[in-house]
């Protein structure tokens, strides 16, 4: 399933966080790993002839992927190094599409500005958009001061992985790349559904129901939730141990909420997607956990109908 990894760096140190995990599926999937360095300096501003610079930059961007993809040969990995030139969410998108990638694999919040992009923005935008699954780990951890570090470039575990689904094909479609995740780790999974919460109708006013306070109803038992028992069986199939928890609440929120509490070393999401105009549109629960979690997202997109 991870047989030919895509790795987009932007030539600082927080992007190359992933190569670590990398290197850790390498040890255990025999997959072919292509590192690639995107370079968006346009060729004018006004006046202004950028393509010196431009050529500077992609010269420095060749040396830095090939010094980087020897790294890798050296250790006896299946490594190649492209350099492309573009928009970076783009760029990447088109050179996984004609490389056949299988997964994506990046770090996320790395440097901005003329020389590097942000990758935040552009995970934010792939999530919502890519055809191909995607590995987001963090460049940073919190400190037990409540402080933000850098990550040191070391592998994660992925002990125990949570998969949160709700019963629709978008949230399904994360279960298989998840157990393939599980296997290769030894994790166990923890299958979590978040039921909504009830508006209750009003009896005076119609089309009043959002001036009234949700009811939170219990959770139903999580033992005869079927949504997560048809997800769960996936999981025990394969060999992996695996458990289930139903919840009600906002699904964001408890998603992120219990990768804290229940010591969660990876999150795993299928999400739809967007096309068009809006395929940059914000708002998912995706997007909202991936912005605020502090362990490692693996993301499954579903186009939409």
């Amino acid at each position: 399933m991870f047989e030919r990894i895509l790795v987009p760096l932007d030539g600082s140190p927080r992007a190359e966080v992933i190569l670590s995990q990398v290197a850790r599926i390498l040890q255990r999937e025999d997959s072919e790993v292509l590192l690639l360095r995107v370079v968006d300096v346009p060729s004018q501003i006004g006046r202004v002839n950028m393509a010196p610079v431009r050529a500077a930059h992609v010269e420095e961007a060749q040396k830095y992927i090939q010094d980087l993809t020897r790294r890798f040969q050296d250790k006896g990995a299946r490594v190649n190094g492209r350099v492309v030139e573009g928009y970076p969410p783009d760029a990447i998108l088109e050179t996984a599409r004609a490389q056949g990638s299988t997964l994506i694999a990046m770090s996320t919040h790395g440097r901005s500005g003329l020389a590097r992009w942000t990758l935040g923005s552009v995970a934010e935008k792939l999530a919502r958009v890519s055809p191909v699954p995607l590995l987001l780990v963090r460049s940073f951890r919190r400190t037990p001061q409540g402080e933000l570090e850098p990550h040191p470039p070391q592998a994660l575990p992925f002990a125990r992985i949570l998969v949160a689904v709700d019963g629709t094909p978008a949230s399904e479609s994360v279960l298989g790349p998840a157990q393939k995740v599980a296997q290769l780790y030894g994790s166990s999974v923890l299958v979590l559904h978040v039921a909504p919460p009830v508006v209750p109708p009003s009896p005076i006013l119609p089309g009043m129901e959002a001036a009234l306070p949700m009811m939170m109803p219990p959770p139903p038992s999580s033992a005869d939730d079927e949504i997560t028992a048809k997800a769960a069986m996936r999981f025990t199939q394969a060999g992996l141990e695996a458990s289930r928890l139903t919840t009600v609440g906002e699904p964001a929120s408890e998603i992120l909420d219990l990768s804290k509490n229940r010591d969660v070393d990876l999150i795993a999401l299928g999400t739809h997607g967007r096309s068009g105009l809006q395929r940059w549109a914000l708002g998912s629960v995706a997007e909202r956990v991936l912005r605020s979690a502090e362990v490692p997202l693996l993301l499954v997109r579903v186009p939409e109908k």
